[in-house]
């Protein structure tokens, strides 16, 4: 009888034991964790350090591009000078031809600005142009080109409230957009039309044709900045910046006159953007 009332005791303590465990207190488990600051600048001084934080160029314009070759005078391969190239992307942009090394090259007006700020050199800031996209039509006739690239951040938290601001300047053709993706994803469309994937809140719309159909382009580095709203709570996304061109018509170049390589540059050096101190400040 006494062992049977010791294993009646024993099995309500153990029952006990479990009783309390289940009720301890787990409401720390539900409440959701203040984002942390995600706060940070980039200034684009080396591209491929950039790209290994997490910055990504994605180029989904048609046709697509290719690199071309600005080249000063007779190429002189002792100077790192002789040639400015337009990449099919974004990419760290070009130092500016050195006109006392070649007085005589056809670059004129071909001058690629210093950036707005850098510790390292005058070409440290993100930039492209409508080489992205294939400017000359080899194929024959005049169908139009379509520029869209992107250059898009490393995934942070993004929440209401956010800011992010960035200077950016162009030599004359240009459009530039700034978007927020919500699914953190890399999808940024299929490059048709309005097409932006994930990327579906814009902030900035440089120039904004739909309100100004005359606006033009800052030609010196100028101040952006977008407000993130619309969010139903914080989240793992990423923002993006789209270069954005439709309906292009082709460049004329020629094989026949050497002359007209200059006119052929000097068109596609008119479009290029450049994006320097992009500041992502998070909302306290």
């Amino acid at each position: 009888m006494r062992k049977k009332l010791l294993r009646n005791v024993l099995a309500f303590s153990g029952l006990a034991v479990v009783l309390f465990q289940s009720c301890k207190d787990d409401s720390k488990l539900t409440v959701p964790v203040s984002p942390t600051d995600q706060s940070f600048t980039e200034s684009f001084d080396n591209f491929s350090e950039a790209a290994s934080k997490g910055w990504v160029a994605i180029n989904k314009s048609t046709p697509m591009g290719a690199k071309w070759y600005d080249v000063a005078e007779v190429p002189n391969l002792g100077s790192p000078n002789y040639v400015s190239i337009y990449y099919p992307n974004w990419e760290q942009a070009q130092f500016t031809l050195d006109s006392a090394q070649f007085p005589n090259a056809p670059f004129p007006g071909r001058y690629w600005n210093n950036a707005f700020f850098s510790q390292r050199a005058s070409n440290g800031y993100a930039a492209t142009s409508i080489a992205c996209a294939e400017v000359i039509n080899f194929r024959g006739g005049s169908v139009p080109f379509n520029v869209n690239s992107w250059l898009v951040s490393p995934q942070m938290t993004i929440k209401n409230g956010d800011k992010i601001s960035f200077y950016t300047y162009s030599k004359g053709v240009s459009s530039l957009q700034l978007f927020v993706n919500a699914a953190g994803s890399l999808n940024v469309g299929d490059g048709l039309g309005n097409n932006t994937g994930d990327f579906n809140i814009k902030l900035v719309d440089i120039p904004n044709f739909a309100a100004n159909p005359h606006a033009t382009y800052p030609t010196e580095w100028t101040k952006f900045e977008g407000e993130v709203k619309g969010l139903n709570k914080p989240v793992q996304g990423r923002f993006g910046f789209r270069y954005f061109l439709q309906n292009q018509s082709p460049l004329r170049f020629s094989l026949v006159d050497p002359n007209d390589i200059d006119t052929f540059y000097t068109q596609i050096h008119k479009t290029v953007v450049g994006v320097d101190e992009v500041s992502f400040k998070s909302a306290q």
